[in-house]
């Protein structure tokens, strides 16, 4: 009897503690770049360590040619200032941004602007 007093009471606890918040994360703003076309789109998105692929972020923006996200630079244009983003293609490390080192030259030339297939590109923050 003591054993199911002390399991209700157990419950009780439990159905009476409210709900963990929520975390709540920072807003990071990623915009690539066609400069050979002229083209380019913004993305913002929750810097919580997940990765966001750039098939979905910039799909049907003005650097999605006809499926494929192709650009020659990125850049972070909204950030707090403890941002850290690493960037991935084809699973490759690129590069990784922060407030300091907010631009990355995609075709790695900087005499040149070869737009590259970034369709599966990712990029991945935390604040």
């Amino acid at each position: 009897m003591k054993s199911i007093i002390a399991l209700c009471s157990l419950l009780a606890i439990a159905v009476s503690a409210g709900p963990i918040d929520a975390r709540s994360y920072p807003q990071v703003t990623f915009a690539l770049s066609n400069d050979q076309s002229g083209a380019n789109a913004g993305a913002t998105f929750s810097a919580d360590g997940t990765d966001k692929h750039f098939s979905s972020l910039f799909a049907g923006t003005s650097v999605d040619a006809s499926g494929q996200v192709v650009a020659s630079s990125g850049q972070l244009t909204a950030f707090p200032q403890s941002v850290n983003c690493v960037l991935k293609n084809n699973w490759a490390y690129v590069t990784t941004l922060t407030a300091q080192n907010t631009y990355i030259d995609l075709d790695g030339n900087p005499s040149a602007s070869i737009p590259v297939n970034v369709n599966d590109g990712t990029i991945n923050c935390h604040a």
